[in-house]
């Protein structure tokens, strides 16, 4: 015997699916640095702090990119600056691992934590020597950035 399972029943199904869809979607755009896309999510509601398939929050995928306008529309949207992926990795760590020393000033203004430490035990300063970033280096430690000695 056929089963009818009332439409009423789906819904909730369907909504979650499109948040799922429009956490990606944010995701994406905030790698790729489409601003437009990414304000018209925020728009629409979407969660700032989405995370993407990989578990990486939005504000940390934009940092990693260097995407310095992305970043600063999700900053103003809310977004977690200390929020971090699956490894503890922050937005901080991944812009001073690629040298990005226009979105690590943005992230200090922001109050970005200096010395959280990642699952490894590294800091963003630590990052930043290991990609032999010397002038993000120098500027994490005037801003009183320290070490964590991670392996």
């Amino acid at each position: 015997m056929l089963r009818v399972v009332p439409l009423l029943l789906l819904l909730p199904l369907a909504v979650v699916q499109a948040e799922v869809d429009d956490a990606q979607r944010l995701t994406a755009a905030a790698l790729a640095g489409r601003m437009g896309e990414v304000e018209s999510l925020l728009a629409r509601g979407v969660d700032v702090n989405a995370k993407s398939g990989a578990g990486r929050p939005a504000l940390v995928l934009c940092a990693f990119q260097g995407n310095r306008k992305t970043l600063l529309a999700l900053l103003a949207a809310g977004a977690d600056v200390n929020a971090v992926d699956g490894q503890g990795n922050s937005a901080l760590m991944e812009a001073s691992a690629r040298g990005h020393l226009w979105v690590i000033e943005e992230l200090i203004l922001a109050g970005a934590d200096l010395n959280l430490k990642s699952a490894s035990g590294r800091t963003a300063l630590d990052r930043a020597k290991l990609g032999n970033h010397l002038t993000v280096v120098e500027r994490l430690q005037a801003a009183g950035a320290e070490e964590g000695g991670g392996d």
